[in-house]
């Protein structure tokens, strides 16, 4: 504990309390974790390597530090004239961690901080090779401080394998207490022991607690207790001396009404560790953001702000709860919507496009498929048996913006799909197959 201070001794009480410890949760008091129960720091390292931005072979026009241009000097606040990061400084997203001075643009530029947790400067190492000894250092490593306090959905675990996750801050004035008025800092439930047999934790329980109470540090040292002198007898008999039960059960009370509960309640202290999962480094959670761009669907990846994908098996429980909408909703308005045209007559998409407006008039959308040439409209023209001329209809008449006159496929509609139907059909069409799509008539 002195050596690895990766956890803290707590006060647990075995309890089934609020319905907030269920499946491996476990409830913290709100007022241990505001006194600092199971807060930690966790580092992170970032480095800024200004080779990457060049050949290998070229020569340095790069430099950390600052140019004789014009740039903010709010920036010397973060950064020393090395363009280099202060020890202890706190950045917070989009403040400056260096500085650099680019040749070839005659400009600063910096690099800044991107992670949402504000953090503090721990080291700013630069970084160099043997290879070169006189060759100006290009590589520079920052080292932030991050204070992280306990959040729900946090793993704790004590030293047993009872591992869990924090549910809830429970109030103080609601959490269960002793006749000593002695409140527990965690609340796990009964079940976590019965298949898992771990034996282990009821005997620190029983040590620790008989260790606060006559304040001794209790000898671990395994294979001292047999059969005949077990660690339940030898703990019990320190706990019955300092006046408190031999089994380590008290009667508790309600922080809520404040009657006693109908069963003595197991209360020991601890040593609970905090693990290195924790919520802040896990969830992804996103409304809008960059998409793939041919298929138009969100990206995956939480450093890149991506979704979480909806796969086969989602997909196949959502159809067995028969949810049509929320079906739709995931899988088309909130992936690759879009709105695509369909020529009636041909049952096309790809040959399908928007026309210049005349004067006067509002653009359409034509299909180039069932549309003819202006000009070879016009050589198709023929003269009827009664001596009258056959006139093209200038509402059939369209441009494609290129300069090019059309006559006809006018008959298109527009519908909603995924974008990447569209991506398909370009794909099929690339090897000779042409889907069709039917519409409704006008």
């Amino acid at each position: 504990m002195d050596n690895f201070p990766n956890g803290f001794n707590a006060v647990v009480a075995v309890i089934s309390y609020t319905g907030y410890d269920m499946d491996d949760a476990m409830i913290i008091n709100k007022s241990a974790d505001e006194r600092g129960f199971g807060y930690g720091t966790m580092y992170k390292t970032e480095k800024v390597d200004l080779a990457l931005n060049r050949n290998r072979g070229d020569p340095i026009t790069q430099h950390f530090g600052f140019g004789n241009d014009e740039w903010p000097k709010e920036w010397l606040e973060k950064l020393d004239e090395d363009g280099l990061p202060y020890i202890g400084t706190y950045v917070e997203e989009g403040d400056p961690i260096c500085a650099y001075f680019d040749d070839t643009l005659n400009k600063t530029k910096i690099k800044t901080y991107h992670s949402s947790e504000p953090a503090y400067i721990e080291e700013v190492n630069l970084i160099g090779d043997e290879s070169n000894k006189f060759q100006e250092l290009q590589t520079v490593s920052i080292k932030y401080r991050i204070r992280r306090t306990p959040q729900i959905g946090d793993k704790f675990s004590s030293r047993h394998g009872q591992k869990g996750v924090c549910s809830r801050k429970w109030p103080t004035i609601d959490m269960p207490f002793s006749e000593t008025g002695i409140q527990p800092d965690i609340i796990i439930n009964p079940h976590a022991f019965p298949s898992r047999m771990t034996i282990g934790m009821f005997v620190e329980s029983l040590a620790g607690k008989a260790g606060a109470l006559h304040g001794i540090a209790q000898d671990s040292t395994p294979w001292i207790f047999n059969e005949d002198d077990t660690p339940a007898d030898y703990f019990g008999e320190q706990l019955a001396k300092a006046g408190y039960n031999y089994h380590g059960n008290e009667p508790m009370y309600s922080g809520a009404t404040g009657e006693e509960l109908r069963a003595d309640i197991y209360v020991g202290v601890v040593y609970y560790q905090r693990l290195r999962h924790m919520v802040n480094d896990k969830f992804q959670v996103r409304s809008t953001g960059p998409v793939n761009s041919l298929t138009m669907q969100p990206v995956k990846g939480r450093k890149r702000h991506g979704g979480i994908r909806v796969g086969e098996m989602e997909r196949d429980a959502l159809i067995g709860h028969g949810t049509s909408f929320l079906l739709q909703d995931r899988l088309l308005n909130s992936s690759d919507y879009t709105q695509a045209s369909v020529c009636r007559e041909c049952g096309s998409i790809l040959t399908t496009q928007q026309s210049v407006p005349r004067i006067g008039s509002i653009s359409t959308v034509c299909c180039r498929r069932c549309s003819m040439r202006f000009e070879d409209a016009k050589k198709l023209l023929t003269k009827s048996e009664d001596g009258e001329k056959i006139f093209i209809d200038d509402s059939q008449i369209w441009e494609d913006g290129q300069g090019n006159k059309f006559v006809g496929g006018n008959e298109t509609t527009t519908v909603a799909i995924p974008f990447v139907l569209k991506y398909l059909d370009s794909e099929l069409s690339a090897m000779g197959i042409r889907l069709r799509y039917n519409v409704e008539p006008k």
